[in-house]
Formats: structure tokens, sequence, C-alpha cells
């Protein structure tokens, strides 16, 4: 659904809310709207269309030849943003862009723009560096930033600059023999000089866009080893991003020692120093630099994992440890373990039970904690949502990127559901939720498709699918959104945000979630993997497979 659609969707639902007795949503809820989304921009003096990248929030523009030879400003020509956005021109001086988009939305709440709202038709002017940094900012005043970057054309250009330099070779010259400072002369040349490399440099880069700013030059001031808790991080090559995945379950993540900081020759860091304890679990950014005032940002995060994550130890069809893993196989087995080749993972089938359809599932959850009999839980009139028996979520702290797992999924038309929420309860299990009790959503990663290869629905919490391995297993990759999920989640198509129970049964569970901010403290995780995306509600394709392998957690 497109975003003007969605707007007005909700618009419609208020007016016919508005006009009844009574309501069971929150409509200041959908007062305002937190899209920020830059679907298209063009300008008057672009050659060709620009490139952009949604997912870095990059756009790369080729200017097109002008007799002067100049480019120093360009005007909107058409601009596509999310309905009831505004568009600025950012004023901070921005050192570097991070692809990661935690980091990146961080940044954006930081940066200050201008009030004036940029429009079609509107002049922007060219930075000397040819990379200019807007933000899109919401109805509801959250802003995501952008960088655009110029790349100026070469040939005729470059040889009337360098004809202009001959000439002004031979005046310099004159000038020298008047008798006026070589020393000036020489000085101008410098000077000139930069920003015929920075126009070079900037072309080059704008050829491969991946190498952005958010990498490590060769010649900056590097992190070469770091170790957190005693325990090695990993440097991604040539990235800002350092994260330690492997810490103790439940460690105290906010309290943690730089154990090892190892630099690279020359460099030095005043932000963070060793023998000192720090909050990894939110992340720290270490600012490295060396003599010649260049400097790198590192962004540095530590977590742990979920015992039981590679799904390789078992208890019957039961993964150990169960009191963090559960299944509906108290029913009827659903899940159980599954091998092949030089894989151990979970083999979760749909099946059927009393002419109703059963998903298969596991989850880091209870499973009817309440003891509703068998024939009770059967019935759909009685329970028309069989979430409802089942008390998700498990205490964790940590702030997880991404998630990373194996899966291969037959669904014969059917479509599985693989997501994971993070949450900030102020209670524990959800058997024991009061009325005061509010559970938040401050994370979410989601996938659901017919397809183990995203070519299903539209799926904007992914980042990659890789090719099938030996064991036949693709290797899914999802981005965790902190604060409201993307547009087009799944999530919006399920009962995560439900309003009331759809069981009148006194043994109900409540798992409903309330938006969040994204910033909130995390105290809960919510995995689920399930063959059937609506078995929930009895509906499904029997003999619908999904198999999973080695979930991990990467921060």
């Amino acid at each position: 659904m497109g975003i003007k659609k969605t707007v007005l969707k909700w618009a419609a639902i208020a007016g016919i809310l508005a006009t009844t007795a009574s309501c069971t949503a929150d409509i200041d809820t959908f007062g305002t709207s937190d899209y920020r989304v830059l679907n298209e921009i063009s300008f008057e003096e672009q050659d060709g269309r620009p490139s952009i990248s949604a997912n870095e929030q990059r756009i790369t523009v080729k200017l097109a030849s002008n007799e002067s030879c100049t480019w120093d400003s360009v005007t909107i020509d058409d601009l596509s943003i999310s309905s009831l956005a505004t568009f600025h021109t950012v004023l901070d001086s921005i050192g570097s862009f991070p692809k990661d988009s935690t980091v990146l939305d961080s940044l954006a709440r930081k940066v200050s723009y201008e009030s004036k709202k940029i429009k079609i038709g509107s002049k922007i002017e060219i930075p000397e560096n040819d990379t200019l940094y807007i933000v899109v900012v919401s109805e509801s005043g959250i802003p995501a930033l952008w960088q655009i970057a110029f790349s100026k054309p070469t040939g005729a250009c470059d040889e009337k600059s360098s004809s202009s330099g001959k000439e002004g070779d031979k005046e310099k010259s004159s000038s020298s023999a008047k008798g006026e400072s070589s020393e000036k002369s020489s000085s101008s040349t410098e000077s000139d000089t930069p920003k015929s490399s920075a126009s070079s440099s900037s072309s080059e880069s704008n050829k491969t866009p991946e190498s952005s700013a958010s990498m490590v030059s060769a010649d900056a001031p590097k992190i070469l080893s770091l170790k957190i808790a005693s325990m090695n991080a990993t440097i991604d090559s040539g990235k800002i991003h350092i994260h330690l995945d492997t810490l103790p379950f439940l460690a105290d993540l906010s309290n943690l020692e730089l154990t090892e900081l190892e630099l690279s020759e020359g460099a030095s860091c005043e932000s963070h120093k060793t023998g000192e304890a720090y909050d990894f679990g939110a992340g720290q950014e270490i600012v490295v630099k060396n003599s010649d005032g260049e400097s790198t940002t590192y962004i540095v995060k530590a977590g742990y994992q979920i015992p039981g994550s590679s799904f390789n130890d078992w208890k019957g069809n039961d993964i150990i440890p169960d009191s963090l893993w559960g299944n509906a196989n108290t029913l009827l087995t659903t899940t159980e373990k599954y091998t092949s080749g030089s894989m151990t993972g979970a083999k979760i089938a749909t099946s059927a039970l009393l002419g109703k359809t059963a998903s298969g599932s596991l989850y880091t959850a209870d499973f009817n904690p309440n003891n509703v009999g068998t024939l009770s839980m059967a019935n759909s009139s009685t329970w028309p949502d069989g979430n409802e028996l089942i008390d998700f979520g498990k205490h964790f702290n940590a702030r997880p990127e991404y998630a990373e797992v194996k899966f291969s999924y037959d669904g014969s038309g059917d479509s599985c559901d693989i997501y994971i929420l993070l949450e900030s309860r102020d209670g524990d299990k959800n058997i024991n939720r009061g009325a005061d009790n509010e559970n938040l959503l401050v994370a979410s990663a989601w996938y659901r498709s017919t397809t183990d290869d995203n070519t299903g629905r539209e799926n904007p919490d992914v980042v990659s699918i890789s090719d099938k391995d030996e064991n036949g297993m693709r290797t899914l990759r999802l981005k965790f959104r902190y604060g409201t999920p993307l547009e087009n989640s799944p999530i919006e198509n399920s009962s995560t945000f439900a309003t009331s129970l759809q069981s009148s049964n006194k043994s109900a569970i409540d798992n409903s979630l309330i938006q969040g901010e994204g910033n909130e403290s995390v105290t809960h995780i919510r995995v689920v993997f399930a063959s059937s995306a609506d078995g929930n509600h009895y509906k499904g394709v029997k003999n619908a497979t999904l198999i999973i392998d080695d979930l991990k957690l990467i921060y």
C-alpha cells in the first residue's frame, strides 16, 4: 500500500470511528504520521537520472555540462516524499556518513537543519566538497538523513581549465619578473590544486558508491584490534562497525571493560581508555585520530546469542534448553529434529487436528501455560486466535543490529513467518500481566513469504538471502528496525498491536504490544518460526514445511 493511500485509509477509519458510540483503538495513535520516505528527486542541471540507494539513504547525481563550466547550485525539478513530510538542508558538517541504519537514525536526530522547506523550484547551493546532506522530516518531527553526492562532468571543461591554468602560469611568470613575490604565486597555485583533486576524487567515488564515507580509507587512523571483557571483537574489514556477538547470555552489557585497543601507527584515542567500563550494549562511538588531524569514528556494540539457537541439541523433539524454546507438540508433533548432510536443525510442518489446520511452530515462548484442555484448544469458536494460548517472550536485554538464520521452505502456496520482536516490559510473563502493565515494541525484524528466495510479498526488513548451500539451505539476513516498523512490514497484518482479546475464555493470554520509540530498554525477546503464517487462525496448507538452522544475532 502506498504512503498516500495509507494516510487516506487511516483518515477514513478515524472518520468512521468518530461517528460510532464506542471504539476499541486510541485514535490519537494515528494523529500524526511518522513516514519520512524519499521516493524520487531530480534536478534541472542533472545529466540522466540520479542513482538512489534507499537502504543506505544515498543519492548520486551526475551534473550536465554547461558553457561556463561552473556548478555552484542546483534547482529542484521534481520531488516525491511522504505525504505531510518536509524536506530541508542540513546545517551541520558531517564527517562520516554511516551505512548502518540504526547509527544513521541516531545521527539524524542530532543534526540541525534549515527551517525553510525545500520544494520543487527551490535552488540549493552545492558545497565545495560536492556533497550535500538533507533531511526528510515526518509530520511527527522524526528526521531521516540523506547524502547527495554530485559528480561534475569531465572533458571539455578539463581542457578549458587546463588552458586557463597555462594562461595563469604565464601571468604569474610575468608578475614574478615585475618583482612580485614568487611565494604569493606558489600559494595561489597550491590553493587551486586541492579543488582539482577534490573534483577528481568526487568523480571517482561516485563511480563506486559502495566506497562511501562509512568505509575507512587506507591512510586513515584505524583500530587494528579491540577486546571487550577480554574477548576479541569482530572488525569488519575496511568498515567502521565493530561488534562482539558472543558474550555470556544475559551479561550486563551496560558495564563492560574495554580490555584491549590496538591502533595503527601514529594514531591515538582520547574518547575511550583501556581498563575502563562502558555501555557497549547501547553502543559506543570510539574516535581515533592522528597527528594530521584526520579522525575515524567507529561504532562498537556488544551482545550475546540465545542459548539453543544453533538448534543442535535436542531432548526428543524439544530443543534444549526447553526453558527458552517452545512448540505446540503437546497436541501433535509438528516440530522435530532434522538432520541432513552436515547439518542438524529443526523441521517445522503444518498438520491437521480434529479437522483444523495446525501450523508447525518454534518460538521463545511457553505453549499453553494455563493448561487449557485439548478439545477446547481445537475449538476455533472458543479460540479464534491460537496465539492467545501462548505466553510469548523470554528475558533478553541486548540490542542486535541484524539477525541471520539458515532456512528452506516448501509451502505449496502457503506462507511462512520468521520474525523477531524486541520488547520493553514493566512486568514479566504475560500470563501474570496486569491491567496497568505495558509492553512496548522496541524493534522488529520480519520475513513472510510463499518462497525461501524472497520472490513473494515485499519484505522491507530483508537485507539479503543467499543461494542454497550444500544442504539446500539459504541464509536470510534481517535488519532490526528500532521504533516504528518499515511500511509494508508483515507486522501490519498481524495481531501484534491488537487492542482486545479475541477469546472470552479467562485463560486467554494478552501478548499485544504498543508501539515504542525504539530507545527503550530491551527486557524480552520474541522469536517465532511458523510453517503457516496464518496458522494462529487455523489457516494453512497441510505439509507446508519450514526447516531452520543456526539463528545468529549480529551486533
